[in-house]
């Protein structure tokens, strides 16, 4: 007899669970599907009956935290009253979620260089949910007046530019090894500079 939907839903999540804590303690180099069953307290057939591959299982996992990300950001710009607030909201709220991933998942960003392709499907995902939120965000601001400097029609080529260049920031850091910057420092920094660039 096959497993109903909701039964299938609750597997799957508990295989996410268990997976999403090997990931952290190992990485996903050293995590293997054998380990995912152990942990998850399924067979194997029954692990490969909803994953393929620990890649698939790591996508599944990564997918998940990267919706919760930006649902936090949605939420944290839709608490601001001004335009000018929610584009800061917007900026510190991203730096503090990868901020606070990096430290649960540091062998992960580690082995980011090695699998950046992986990764960089992983992130166009979520770019354009970001760049949605992003041109919002400047279409109140022109509308309300406090961003005299852009157009409506240049908002689409701002939001792009603005994700693309978090992500290419980003991206720069982790080849580098280098720490993923707080909301103090080179994030507020830029918040600061493009809000300033459209008043």
């Amino acid at each position: 007899m096959k497993p109903t939907t909701e039964k299938k839903d609750t597997v799957r999540e508990e295989i996410l669970e268990a997976s999403r804590g090997l990931f952290q303690k190992f990485g996903l180099d050293k995590t293997t599907m054998e380990d995912i069953a152990e942990a998850a307290g399924k067979g194997k057939s029954t692990l490969y009956y909803y994953f393929k591959s620990k890649e698939d299982v790591f996508y599944a996992v990564a997918s998940a935290e990267m919706r919760k990300a930006t649902d936090e950001i949605a939420l944290a710009v839709s608490a601001c009253k001004s335009s000018t607030e929610k584009m800061l909201a917007f900026f510190k709220t991203r730096a503090d979620i990868l901020s606070s991933k990096a430290k649960l998942y540091p062998i992960i960003f580690k082995e980011q260089k090695k699998h950046i392709e992986f990764f960089h499907k992983i992130q166009r995902e979520t770019n354009m949910t970001e760049i949605t939120l992003l041109k919002e965000i400047l279409l109140k601001g022109i509308a309300s007046g406090e961003f005299k400097s852009i157009k409506k029609e240049e908002c689409d080529a701002l939001a792009i530019t603005g994700v693309t260049a978090l992500h290419g920031m980003y991206t720069n850091l982790i080849l580098e090894g280098e720490e993923i910057p707080s909301e103090t420092d080179k994030m507020n920094l830029m918040a600061r500079i493009f809000v300033r660039g459209l008043k």
